[in-house]
């Protein structure tokens, strides 16, 4: 075991883009470029890359927060040799939000690295990538790191948005990114595993971070990280054994990343146009709710109106009906009376 870590070991040490079959084909650096959501662990795991290759005391290189909320603002790099470097991108909050077009930005090196991450968008994002250009090292090769949690799961609507997002990484960097899954006994990795298989993924790792708190150095958790690492060394000489030229393939990468926040910016105006219009077919939805509400409520009146008067003259012709028959019966019996005595008088008239 120990033999196999050392082989590792010497393996990365000794990477150089000159081992290339066809020499370093113009590159001289490799960039292992983490990127992802918030919390999911990236600064975790460049803390353990450089605690297992330094392999001395256990520090916080990296600054990972204790908690899931995410901590890194600037794009931070962590050189672990002197041809390979880790480089700690902002993680974004949201899957499709307006922030993919600095992800994209970031993935393609396009933007310096050591500046803060400002999340703008559109003509903002674009000036910062044109004013960047002197700045920038085509020589730089890009390993794209997708970082994802194991305890977060996956579920099928965001399955969707991240191979979207692999994908795009794909065309802007040449490579599919590796998968780094972190908290991988806080869920069900097999699923994980299984999801980013179906996603087009094809290199998958799996790591339970070294932390302050949990820093006992494991032989089998060592190894793990060298194989990660190794294995980046080998996807950089394959890529550069075939026809790779960094100057062109660095404006490939700014055209595209171009023409991708013009489109996002256009979509997003027309989404907006479209929120927009929603929100006013729904306040005049509401406008027109509210008003046959009002006509209801004055119809409900007017009936209630209607159905008081109706009563009232029922009433009045009731109480008139009942004066009338009380009439005719103070009539009838006055009649009655006069009746009496008139029939009265005649008898005594008679006798």
């Amino acid at each position: 075991m120990a033999m196999k870590i050392d082989k590792l070991r010497s393996e990365i040490e000794n990477f150089t883009f000159h081992n290339g079959k066809n020499g370093s084909r113009g590159f001289n650096h490799a960039l292992i470029q983490l990127f992802g959501l918030l919390g999911h662990g990236k600064s975790s795991f460049i803390n353990t890359c450089l605690y297992v290759w330094e392999d001395g005391d256990f520090k916080n290189w990296a600054e990972a927060a204790a908690k899931d909320e995410g901590c890194t603002m600037t794009r931070l790099t962590y050189p672990l040799t002197g041809n390979i470097t880790l480089v700690d991108n902002r993680g974004y909050a949201k899957l499709g939000s307006h922030e993919s077009g600095e992800i994209f930005a970031q993935l393609g090196n396009l933007l310096p690295l050591g500046n803060a991450v400002e999340w703008s968008k559109g003509f903002g994002l674009v000036e910062r990538i044109v004013r960047a250009e002197s700045k920038i090292k085509h020589s730089d090769f890009i390993v794209p790191v997708f970082v994802y949690s194991v305890k977060m799961g996956v579920n099928p609507h965001e399955a969707k948005e991240i191979k979207s997002l692999l994908l795009t990484a794909a065309k802007v960097t040449g490579i599919y990114p590796l998968i780094v899954l972190t908290f991988k006994t806080n869920g069900s990795l097999t699923d994980t595993m299984a999801a980013f298989r179906d996603m087009g993924a094809e290199k998958i790792f799996a790591f339970e971070n070294y932390t302050q708190e949990d820093c006992s150095k494991l032989r089998g958790r060592h190894e793990e990280v060298l194989k990660f690492l190794s294995e980046v060394t080998e996807e950089v000489l394959f890529r550069i054994n075939h026809s790779r030229d960094p100057e062109r393939e660095m404006k490939e990468r700014k055209q595209f990343v171009l023409n991708y926040v013009h489109d996002r910016d256009k979509q997003s105006q027309v989404d907006e146009m479209e929120k927009q219009r929603l929100r006013d077919k729904n306040e005049q939805m509401a406008q027109l709710k509210e008003h046959q509400e009002a006509l209801e409520r004055q119809k409900e009146r007017i009936n209630r109106e209607m159905v008081d008067e109706l009563w009232r003259k029922q009433e009045q012709f009731r109480r008139m009906n009942l004066a009338d028959q009380a009439r005719q019966e103070e009539e009838l019996k006055e009649r009655r009376a006069r009746s009496e005595r008139r029939n009265k008088w005649n008898r005594m008239f008679r006798q």
